[in-house]
């Protein structure tokens, strides 16, 4: 069986941020850690921009996919 969840290291331990109802006190289990960067926590969120200022870099020059 596999599951991904989201921890917090604190004191040493980690600890789950949600319930792990499939586990049973005292389970073995095997940890693969992957640390989430401030950029992935960034880019998991959407960018909201003003549609005014959306609208002026989608019709500048400066910003064209078709310049070079």
């Amino acid at each position: 069986m596999s599951i991904t969840i989201e921890a917090i290291y604190e004191a040493g331990v980690l600890k789950p941020l949600q319930p792990l109802p499939s586990l049973k006190e005292r389970e073995k289990v095997r940890l693969t850690v992957e640390v989430e960067s401030a950029l992935d926590r960034l880019l998991q969120q959407p960018i909201k921009i003003d549609p005014a200022v959306a609208q002026e870099i989608a019709e500048s020059v400066g910003f064209s996919l078709l310049e070079g």
